[in-house]
């Protein structure tokens, strides 16, 4: 039968909290291994009067959250021999660490259902013992003398801190009629009801829900912009190619007009230009007037006269 126990995990203990197993540092631990009896040390033991150590601890290990080892009795005494007796027969098979507190948190990341003391963040171990009732498979007491706590049944326990419950004396007020509506509260019953946390959380998770919605639609806007001035960029540059067509057009009209009225040669001054008989095409300028933004007829037109 393996002799391994576990001495510590992360979950939650008879005193209401936890230790995690992952800030357990044992580096010094590992270099003096100590094994004691119900962590009877310096005070001695009532029952056993002086006696110290009862052995060792070999193969520590973490695996899987859960801390571990084998325990070595030395047999050199009589509580050392009775405990081995007593480990052998199946009385004793649970242990417990004794750490120095380093660090504890109440945050909601590190608590889980029914915990009422803040949890054991960060910790130095210092010793392991074979316990009768362990408080979680691993009744834990605090190392330092003036804040200590053995969590074996019975013993006190103040080290570590009790989680504050948050509470609030808020009030709603009837004005508040958004809130209201949110929550499902009548403004008849505003006055008289307090915000619980399942409420303000709630109104946490909505503000946090538009303050997303807000930061997508401000982008959307921002985006759309942009595609708005693009386009009136290129309506001012479209703009800006009309007005030269149009003025290329009047003056190209323009230059129709003064070649028909040049003089015919052999002559002096202004002769109306005289048209072939049976002709019944309007004149360029005429057609220009007509069609003032068909570029591509008064192209073929000014061809036809000889203009370009």
């Amino acid at each position: 039968m393996s002799k391994r126990i576990i001495l510590s995990d992360s979950s939650l203990n008879r005193y209401g909290y936890r230790v995690l197993t992952e800030g357990i540092d044992y580096s010094a631990f590992a270099k003096n291994p100590i094994l004691l009896y119900m962590h009877f040390r310096d005070e001695g033991s009532p029952y056993w009067g002086t006696y110290k150590a009862i052995g060792h601890w070999e193969d520590i290990r973490v695996e899987d959250g859960v801390l571990s080892a084998e325990p070595v009795f030395d047999k050199v005494d009589e509580l050392s021999q009775t405990i081995s007796a007593k480990f052998e027969a199946g009385t004793f098979n649970a242990a417990s660490i004794s750490i120095r507190i380093l660090a504890t948190s109440g945050e909601k990341e590190y608590l889980v259902p029914g915990q009422t003391r803040e949890t054991v963040t960060k910790c130095e171990l210092m010793e392991a013992s074979i316990v009768d009732i362990p408080a979680n498979a691993n009744a834990v007491r605090l190392y330092d003398r003036d804040t200590s706590a053995c969590l074996a049944i019975g013993m006190e326990n103040a080290a570590v801190p009790l989680l504050h419950k948050v509470t609030t004396p808020m009030n709603l007020n009837a004005k508040w009629k958004t809130v209201l509506a949110f929550l499902g509260i009548g403004e008849d019953k505003a006055e008289a009801t307090q915000l619980t946390e399942k409420q303000l959380e709630s109104l946490n998770a909505e503000m946090e829900r538009l303050q997303t919605e807000n930061a997508r639609l401000a982008a959307e806007k921002a985006k759309a912009d942009k595609q708005l001035q693009a386009a009136n960029d290129e309506v001012t540059t479209l703009k800006a190619d009309l007005a030269k067509k149009d003025g290329e057009i009047s003056t190209l009209t323009e230059q129709v007009k003064n070649l028909k009225n040049q003089p015919a040669e052999g002559q002096h001054g202004p002769t109306p230009k005289t048209e072939p008989q049976g002709e019944t095409k309007e004149d360029l300028a005429a057609f220009a007037d007509k069609n003032p933004k068909d570029y591509e007829a008064l192209t073929a037109r000014m061809k036809e006269e000889g203009l370009i």
